[in-house]
């Protein structure tokens, strides 16, 4: 491996590590920023479901934005990355409907539910959001 060829890799990974754990703090704010909207939308009186749904939708723009900007450092279309930022997120809410149907059939146990869906929907928004939602054509990266 050439002296080059080092550093690549070495700012590949770097980039790696700042991106994973980017994602990771941009989803750990949006997972608390959650738990206290939808308590205290509970607590107005709003009922668990659209208090969960309402907090939710609030919070859409929040994580567009934070890992737009923070997370993958996007310079891409603005409009075209949020339609596609919204089309993962309805694949997320249709991904929750799906296990906690199977579960409710009986495929596994309720803590298995969340397991799976815990794991599954931020393995699958890290890639898309990295490969599809804020991916920059390579032209444009050969730019950078």
């Amino acid at each position: 491996m050439s002296g080059r060829d080092f550093d690549d890799y070495r700012r590949n990974y770097a980039d790696a590590v700042r991106r994973i754990s980017t994602f990771a703090a941009v989803g750990a704010f949006n997972t608390a920023a959650f738990f206290v909207l939808a308590n205290i939308l509970v607590n107005f009186g709003l009922g668990e479901t659209i208090a969960a749904y309402a907090a939710y939708g609030t919070l859409v723009p929040v994580s567009f934005i934070g890992h737009r900007k923070l997370t993958f450092l996007s310079k891409g279309r603005l409009g075209a990355e949020w339609v596609r930022f919204c089309i993962v997120l309805t694949t997320n809410v249709t991904i929750i409907f799906v296990v906690t149907n199977m579960a409710r059939s009986g495929y596994f146990a309720g803590w298995m539910t969340f397991a799976i869906i815990s794991l599954l929907i931020p393995l699958l928004n890290f890639l898309l959001f990295q490969l599809w939602v804020f991916a920059v054509p390579r032209q444009q990266s050969e730019k950078r």
